[in-house]
């Protein structure tokens, strides 16, 4: 007859062996921690911003709208610069002109939702480069701007600062997974000790096994110490 395990049992289980349980979680968060700070090299992310405009009377209405005159921006205008980003975000990455300016850091240039500012994210291993690229990547948009298209402008509007800590990796996330992976690992082992250990312990195990009551027991002296050989 199979042996049947309530969560009472796995609940006894799993604190007759709390001491191996509590071991692999220390040891699954302090192997984790110790691989990714000796093992994973740390990246650094900053980002520059750049403006696209479809016409040089862009920046006037602009002006002219928040000084309180009648003129007002052209919605139109807007509409269209909103698509010219999307169309230069693409450019500005596989221009053949950038190729040569992006070096020593993965650039993600992406349009920021519903407007004609992109984006210009660097990453590297060294946030001297990482802050590099991205403003070179920034300062470079307005002359390939130009060989594309004969109206409008790619400006720089904020450049990107040196990152003073990595963005990458996580530690603290790398941490937890280590430790709930020393939890479950602790857990999985404790229950597979019990499931392979066929011996019949005191209580109610022939009980629970076989379906019978224990009357008595006889109590094994050389084990409890209690006989000794002469």
């Amino acid at each position: 007859m199979s042996k049947q395990i309530t969560i009472s049992d796995l609940l006894k289980i799993f604190l007759a062996h709390i001491k191996l349980i509590i071991l692999l979680v220390i040891l699954g968060g302090v192997v984790a921690y110790s691989y990714v700070s000796f093992l994973v090299t740390p990246t650094y992310s900053t980002s520059s911003l750049i403006l696209v405009q479809n016409s040089s009377s862009f920046d006037s209405d602009i002006a002219k709208n928040q000084t309180g005159n009648e003129s007002r921006v052209n919605m139109s205008d807007i509409t269209s610069s909103v698509t010219l980003a999307n169309t230069c975000a693409t450019l500005f990455t596989v221009a053949p002109e950038m190729k040569g300016v992006i070096s020593g850091a993965s650039v993600t240039i992406a349009p920021i939702q519903d407007s004609y500012f992109l984006r210009v994210t660097a990453v590297s291993s060294d946030p001297h480069t990482a802050a590099n690229v991205a403003n070179t990547v920034a300062d470079k948009a307005h002359d390939v701007y130009k060989d594309y298209f004969d109206a409008g402008k790619a400006e720089a509007v904020e450049y990107a600062d040196v990152p003073s800590s990595p963005s990458s990796p996580d530690k603290m996330r790398f941490l937890i997974i280590g430790l709930l992976a020393g939890l479950v690992l602790g857990l999985v082992i404790s229950f597979l000790l019990e499931i392979i250990d066929t011996t019949i312990k005191p209580g109610d195990d022939l009980y629970k096994q076989y379906d019978i009551p224990v009357f008595a027991e006889i109590i094994d002296f050389e084990a409890e110490g209690g006989a000794k050989k002469k």
